[in-house]
């Protein structure tokens, strides 16, 4: 943790995909369905929705983490909450993964879901 930044190291399985699929991106929208609009820094276009067919698996992680805190934050709030992911090790399938927060908790639970639901998806 640092001020505002949430930094986590992700360790993918050994056998779990690098990449999302557009299979795994109909799942995950089914259930997000605020994600595909995300802005989003990326080579294709300015949202999310551009890359989510074919992304690293902790880029994913990144944007529920940040969907999920943006649920949890009050209607009234104009919080925003961005993240930036990184390979560190792509063929181990290790990545950084490091967002913003305002409330530590509500970010360390985004993370904890967040994990939940893709190894609940990905093991599909």
């Amino acid at each position: 943790m640092r001020t505002g930044r949430l930094v986590c190291h992700v360790a993918l399985a050994p056998d779990a995909p690098r990449l999302t699929s557009p299979a795994l991106a109909a799942r995950v929208c089914a259930a997000f369905p605020n994600l595909p609009h995300h802005a989003c820094v990326n080579n294709v276009g300015d949202t999310f929705a551009a890359v989510m067919d074919c992304t690293p698996l902790p880029h994913l992680l990144e944007h529920l983490v940040v969907d999920l805190q943006a649920q949890a934050a009050s209607p009234s709030s104009d919080d925003v909450f961005v993240g930036v992911t990184e390979w560190t090790d792509e063929e181990a399938g290790r990545a950084r993964v490091e967002v913003s927060f305002t409330d530590d908790l509500i970010a360390l639970r985004a993370f904890r879901d967040a994990v939940d639901f893709l190894n609940a998806v990905v093991v599909l």
